[in-house]
């Protein structure tokens, strides 16, 4: 797939950068970012290569981010999730296309482009907890308060049916920062669309997949509270049908990165399972239909 990537002219479009209108919203095309050296790995049930450092924007402007080491797939689905969330108004850090050489940071599965120089997921270090570190370090009482603080976030019925249309199969409580009041971020979305390794015969829309907030959250919901979240979830999927997956896949840089089997999978894999997103989310919720 490498003769997929990005040419010298598509690098140059990427590095400006464009507003693409959809559906009466705006959605910004992401950018490219260099990643500078210093940058330092780290685990945190991470299970890919991972590292916080800098990366330097086109207008001169450094930031600090969390740089991913992945392989096409898993960079491809990093940067769909992210548009896809922005477009559905569910919070996602700033994230780039990263450039990095190997003499400034060495990594093992990024694509490579033809000079050289590999791409790599670039994701903003927001700088908050994930529920998994804040579990860990809380008192009975600490961890009640940190249940009822996502049981209340106004999104988390859209989040159920989000992981249902983009079929995450990785909503672990470390891919959810939480820090202040209503300050929540969706990170590490490699596992979505059936997995980190999908390809085009696989992507069943038809298909259920594993929707893990079942498994750590759902339990902890009162049957109000469920039955609450299931119609948000089935509110977000009504207007699914107006996202408009050329512009998606043109504003992710995936256009640019996949072949057009790939993309066409893609596509008919989220359009035909728009409709079974409300039946997903509420079997997550443990809710009739």
């Amino acid at each position: 797939m490498t003769d997929h990537l990005l040419g010298d002219d598509q690098l140059e479009k990427a590095r400006k950068g464009c507003d693409t209108c959809v559906g009466g919203g705006c959605m910004t095309t992401i950018k490219l970012a260099t990643v500078l050296k210093g940058a330092i790995g780290f685990k945190e049930g991470n299970v890919n290569e991972t590292f916080r450092g800098q990366v330097l924007l086109d207008d001169g402007a450094v930031r600090q981010a969390v740089i991913k080491d992945l392989d096409l797939i898993q960079l491809c689905n990093e940067l769909l999730a992210h548009s896809l969330a922005r477009r559905v108004g569910l919070p996602i850090p700033d994230c780039f296309l990263g450039l990095v050489r190997q003499d400034v940071l060495a990594t093992n599965v990024a694509p490579s482009l033809s000079d050289g120089a590999r791409l790599v997921f670039v994701s903003v270090d927001v700088k908050v907890p994930n529920v998994t570190y804040r579990w860990t370090g809380s008192d009975v009482a600490g961890r009640k308060a940190l249940l009822d603080q996502i049981i209340k976030w106004g999104d988390l019925g859209h989040l159920y049916a989000y992981d249902a249309w983009i079929a995450n199969i990785d909503r672990h409580p470390g891919n959810l920062l939480l820090g202040g009041k209503d300050e929540v971020w969706l990170i590490d979305h490699g596992h979505s669309f059936t997995g980190p390794n999908w390809q085009p015969p696989q992507l069943d829309p038809n298909q259920e997949y594993a929707n893990r907030l079942s498994d750590w959250l759902t339990g902890h919901l009162s049957t109000d509270q469920k039955a609450s979240r299931a119609q948000e979830a089935k509110n977000l999927s009504d207007g699914l049908g107006n996202v408009d997956f050329a512009e998606v896949s043109a504003a992710s840089l995936i256009s640019k990165l996949l072949p057009a089997t790939h993309l066409s999978a893609l596509e008919a894999f989220l359009e035909k399972r728009i409709l079974k997103v409300p039946a997903h989310a509420c079997k997550a919720l443990g809710v009739l239909t």
